[in-house]
């Protein structure tokens, strides 16, 4: 009885209602995705080296790089299509090669270069897809089409591509997953669409303990958007970072004077005379630039 007075007295002091607020958030800091000492190479070509990177639970996590780095194999990794050459790769705990099918029905996938069945109306998709998802919600899937204003006996094949990308992505929604995977989403969305997408996602996860792992090449979408991210760069380089640590955190000067000790430079860029030095140090005697995201990313990873 004493035990449970003074549970509830220290409760009160922390500002927490009950037992139960207590355990969601111990649960929101597990790791739904887990990799360990990973390296992946195709012959020569090493793409992952003792790669670690945890996912939590309920947060949004960005894989960045330039094409070719490695991305979507990591992806192809984690879904069991790849086998690592070393190293371990677990999803909900399990090893990714080797899921059980009550873990493969907890993840959601958009894999690039996605497949839509364009002899299908929009109804006889979501009919389609539905009986294979238990926790289907046909809701979700409707929200998203209804944002483009389709009707739903129209046919795939009559379909914009961006239009046809909002309707496989709400068929990935719909499926109420824990894990949803998106592998460069962006791929043939224009702008409006784009924003379309984002602006639902944030609204999807605001409200739902889902765990997102996102791939994309427009980095203004992930602005205000993502948590955590990995920078794969060749060679198996991978950076790790909080999406706003490092917009905090690394710089661009221009550079006049080029007697700047090595060690503060990540990166020198030069184009027609002009030069820019990118860097997480503080440099009192060069002249700071305001850049956004983008310009930040392109300045870490290069532009060429």
């Amino acid at each position: 009885m004493f035990i449970g007075q003074f549970l509830k007295m220290m409760l009160a002091i922390v500002g927490v209602k009950n037992v139960r607020q207590v355990k969601i958030k111990k649960m929101n800091n597990k790791n739904i995705i887990e990799i360990k000492n990973l390296s992946h190479s195709y012959g020569s070509k090493i793409i992952y080296k003792d790669l670690n990177l945890n996912i939590k639970e309920g947060s949004i996590y960005a894989i960045l790089g330039k094409n070719g780095v490695g991305k979507s194999t990591l992806i192809n990794i984690l879904m069991g299509y790849l086998k690592p050459k070393k190293g371990q790769c677990l999803i909900f705990g399990e090893p990714s090669h080797n899921l059980s099918n009550k873990a493969k029905k907890e993840i959601a996938l958009l894999h690039e270069g996605f497949v839509a069945y364009d002899y299908m109306t929009i109804k006889e998709y979501e009919s389609f897809y539905a009986p294979f998802y238990k926790n289907w919600n046909s809701k979700i899937f409707y929200e998203l089409v209804d944002l483009m204003k389709l009707d739903y006996n129209q046919k795939l094949s009559t379909l914009s591509f961006g239009q046809k990308s909002q309707v496989v992505l709400g068929a990935i929604f719909a499926q109420d997953a824990k894990l949803i995977i998106l592998d460069d989403y962006s791929m043939g969305l224009d702008a409006g669409y784009r924003r379309l997408f984002i602006d639902y996602l944030k609204d999807y996860i605001k409200e739902k303990n889902k765990t997102i792992l996102i791939t994309s090449h427009v980095m203004s979408d992930l602005v205000g958007l993502i948590d955590d991210m990995a920078i794969v760069q060749r060679q198996g380089l991978v950076y790790q970072d909080t999406m706003n640590n490092f917009i905090d955190n690394f710089k661009c000067y221009k550079l006049e004077d080029e007697d700047i000790c090595k060690s503060k430079i990540h990166r020198l860029e030069e184009y027609k005379g002009s030069k820019k030095l990118y860097t997480f140090e503080n440099i009192e005697n060069l002249s700071k630039l305001e850049i956004d995201f983008e310009d930040k990313f392109l300045g870490f990873v290069g532009k060429y």
